[in-house]
């Protein structure tokens, strides 16, 4: 099931002359790390989590019948995996910045994530800033902040 989640956290970036939100898909089994996702993102107030799912066939579905400029994605889902994920927008959202968030850093995972066509990879044990300020940068290549 697809969450919808509303800008609640920090200054929307809706309400500032101009600025249009970057569009941020979230897929995260862990509704607690989807939470602090979520408020760290748009605590920056230039991106907001449009939507959160926890599976891949909701990830697919979504990025089907969506628009989104980031997409961030854990390895390990509820049902199926992010790589499922990744190989779809591998072929299909060239375009998209595409963020892996996962436990499994190794450095296996990360080159199978490279080949994929991911953008960055961060782990989350140790880069849970690091995702808020590069969406901060490319909202900032974009024109959007």
């Amino acid at each position: 099931m697809a969450v919808r989640l509303e800008l609640v956290h920090g200054a929307p970036a809706q309400d500032l002359p101009g600025a249009r939100p970057l569009q941020v898909l979230l897929i995260e089994d862990s509704p607690l790390i989807r939470e602090a996702v979520a408020e760290l993102i748009e605590s920056g107030g230039h991106a907001c989590v449009a939507a959160a799912v926890d599976n891949e066939a909701e990830a697919i579905a979504e990025l089907h019948s969506h628009a989104y400029e980031v997409v961030i994605v854990d390895l390990k889902l509820r049902a199926g995996t992010g790589f499922g994920v990744l190989r779809m927008l591998q072929a299909s959202h060239a375009d998209t910045l595409v963020i892996v968030f996962t436990n499994f850093a190794t450095p296996a995972i990360r080159k199978r994530c490279a080949e994929l066509g991911a953008t960055w990879f961060f782990d989350k044990s140790r880069d849970f800033e690091a995702i808020g300020e590069l969406i901060s940068r490319h909202a900032a290549q974009r024109g959007l902040s």
